[in-house]
């Protein structure tokens, strides 16, 4: 099981993420932040290119939500 918690800082802004799971190391591939844009998880068992596929969605103008839409209906194998 794989538990993440992403925050941002009312007062500057910042974004921070965190991911706990039993798997060593997995915050390298679940966990993404990106400065004036966002912060994105997923779980244990990811493709490690959907955290940068979502924030450069998000870069662009899209919404969270959206950006997470869009990566859902285009990514093979979600339930993973």
């Amino acid at each position: 099981m794989t538990f993440s918690i992403a925050a941002r800082c009312d007062k500057t802004g910042m974004f921070g993420l965190a991911v706990s799971s039993s798997s060593p190391a997995v915050a390298a591939r679940c966990a993404y932040v990106r400065a004036g844009v966002g912060a994105v998880a997923s779980q244990n068992i990811t493709d490690p290119m959907l955290g940068p596929r979502c924030l450069d969605l998000m870069e662009r103008g899209v919404s969270a939500q959206n950006a997470i839409d869009v990566i859902c209906k285009n990514t093979e194998h979600m339930q993973y």
